[in-house]
């Protein structure tokens, strides 16, 4: 009787605490504020998996349909910055590059590319996330992840002692969807004010997250981490295929040949880099790799993914029928010159640039149509090359050198970038604008839009309403708007696919 009562009690708090709104939501989707037939992704989500909630972060507004037609395709995008987009704004991602070519090559289907991926985030959050995502019918899942299995949320690094049970990593995680463990938590921080540094604003996440913990190659913690990864993506491709959704896995890139170890103190890591620089200049490109990848893999600030962990997710999709594998990482070694990746595909450490991106669009794009059923016995309507199709604008590259020109000069970089050229054009002021958070991305699109069409250069003009469309896929305005300025372009196909997609028949 004394323990029942204790379970009444805590049940009769948790109802209190649900009925005054204590707390925050931890379902993976909630109804569309602005719309109410949509799902989209829960802004509160990743206070589930941060121990302290300011250093939680925010992903893109992905709205989908509740009620799931037969014509649809669902796709699930699972990762962190670098599936996000980061630095880029909304349509950087490889992500969005990814919809737009399938939605004109398959227009017989509606295609949804949702993508979930949040900033600093690991496997232990994919895998939860992949626990509610079996719910909402997907017909696929993406994933590319792996850089922040150490210093992402309850990372390797940062988890302390209980990373080392990860039953209990996981009960953690699915206790905080009761409010009363989210009250007894906010208790609990108040007693203990935490380290400034660990909330610091001034301070970049990278630093905030990592706290400068080092992580020496095949140490106890680096060793934590490499189990961690392939226990989490082992269980969720388990889950994946118990419900029969295929998964498509990346391998990981990162930069090697113009990145030099994040641990500046660290001698030996310095010394192999600087020699593989010595190669390169000498043309012994097969030595100077070598030395690049050496260099990656003994830096102690264990940004970049481990190349077992490679290893990790080549040997998931050998042992699993249902789970396919993208090698992103060997495409841009192919796409590179002398097959090291650098500065031509990557900005900094791990993230690429929007050429990096589009690369990895066309490489899912590749797989999907060879392994994805639906595609098998479809011939595409037209042939989308995301190079020259996809809408990028001088917007997007310029805020995006902005953000980069900022982190590069802060920890572990400490770098004093290139000073970026003047420019006095229109779409640097407005992404300056933009950057300096004076206008939301709605209102520079809108401005960038009006600016065009009164200089009629409908071409650009075309690119931003594409752009809105991605954004916004059902909303008929910009969907007639992209249709009148394509038909105008004389690109009827992309014409007739949003003025079908407006309502205005075929």
């Amino acid at each position: 009787m004394a323990i029942a009562f204790a379970f009444c009690l805590f049940a009769l708090l948790e109802a209190v605490l649900r009925w005054a709104g204590y707390g925050y939501d931890t379902h993976l989707f909630v109804s569309d504020p602005d719309q109410a037939q949509y799902w989209t992704l829960n802004r509160d989500i990743s206070k589930k998996y941060f121990p302290l909630e300011q250093n939680a972060t925010v992903g893109n507004r992905e709205p989908f349909l509740k009620t799931k037609s037969a014509s649809t395709l669902r796709l699930f995008v699972l990762g962190a910055s670098t599936s996000l987009g980061f630095p880029y704004m909304h349509n950087g991602s490889f992500a969005r590059m990814l919809q737009y070519k399938l939605q004109f090559e398959y227009p017989a289907y509606r295609i949804e590319v949702i993508n979930l991926s949040l900033t600093a985030i690991n496997s232990y959050t994919l895998l939860d996330f992949a626990k509610q995502i079996v719910k909402y019918r997907p017909d696929g899942i993406l994933l590319y992840a792996g850089h922040n299995e150490y210093y992402g949320a309850m990372g390797a690094a940062t988890s302390g002692r209980i990373g080392n049970y990860p039953c209990l990593v996981e009960g953690m995680i699915a206790a905080k969807n009761l409010r009363t463990v989210q009250i007894w938590q906010a208790f609990i921080r108040s007693l203990t004010p935490p380290d400034s540094m660990r909330i610091n604003p001034d301070h970049t996440l990278m630093e905030r997250m990592a706290a400068r913990r080092q992580v020496p190659l095949d140490s106890e913690v680096y060793q934590r981490g490499v189990k961690q990864f392939k226990r989490n993506l082992n269980r969720m491709s388990a889950l994946f295929g118990s419900y029969h959704i295929p998964v498509f896995i990346a391998t990981l890139t990162s930069n090697l040949k113009d990145q030099p170890p994040l641990d500046q103190t660290d001698p030996d890591a310095l010394r192999t880099y600087r020699e593989g620089l010595h190669c390169y200049e000498k043309q012994e490109y097969a030595q100077a790799c070598r030395q690049f990848q050496r260099a990656k893999e003994t830096d102690r600030l264990r940004f970049r993914a481990p190349e077992e962990f490679n290893d990790i997710i080549r040997d998931c999709a050998k042992a699993s029928p249902h789970v396919f594998l993208v090698d992103i990482a060997n495409d841009f070694k192919t796409a590179s010159p002398h097959g090291i990746p650098g500065k031509e595909l990557l900005l900094e450490h791990v993230h690429p640039n929007l050429q990096g991106q589009l690369r990895m669009a066309e490489a899912f794009s590749r797989v999907l149509k060879k392994e994805f059923r639906p595609f098998q016995s479809v011939k595409p309507a037209v042939a989308i090359d995301l190079q020259k199709d996809f809408p990028q604008t001088p917007f997007d590259s310029i805020y995006g050198a902005l953000v980069i020109h900022q982190l590069r000069l802060q920890w572990p970089f400490n770098e004093q970038p290139p000073v970026l050229p003047a420019d006095t054009t229109y779409e640097y002021k407005t992404a300056v604008r933009f950057f300096l958070r004076k206008m939301n991305w709605g209102e520079a699109m809108q401005r960038l839009n009006n600016y065009y069409i009164v200089q009629e250069d409908f071409a650009r003009a075309a690119r931003i309403v594409e752009q809105m469309c991605l954004e916004l896929p059902d909303e008929k305005t910009f969907l007639r708007q992209a249709g009148l300025l394509n038909l105008r372009l004389g690109n009827q196909t992309k014409a007739a696919y949003y003025f079908t997609r407006a309502g205005y028949g075929e």
